[in-house]
């Protein structure tokens, strides 16, 4: 993940992190259908909603204390 993105989801409030934590939950589930029956070629793209989803949920703990 880049610097210029994690600075940017740092300015974000944390009801739109919350939304973003969603999303990319969402997004993680059809990339693992996706693996699973074969139509995904890139395959790195679930490692990188993992950390996506990571992030965020560090940014929603820092943010809330």
């Amino acid at each position: 993940m880049s610097k210029k993105l994690v600075e940017e989801m740092r300015k974000l409030k944390n009801d739109k992190l919350v939304e973003e934590l969603e999303s990319t939950i969402e997004e993680l589930f059809s990339l693992r259908t996706k693996v699973s029956t074969g139509q995904l070629a890139d395959v790195s793209q679930v490692s990188k909603a993992r950390r996506k989803i990571a992030l965020l949920r560090t940014l929603i703990k820092q943010t809330s204390n």
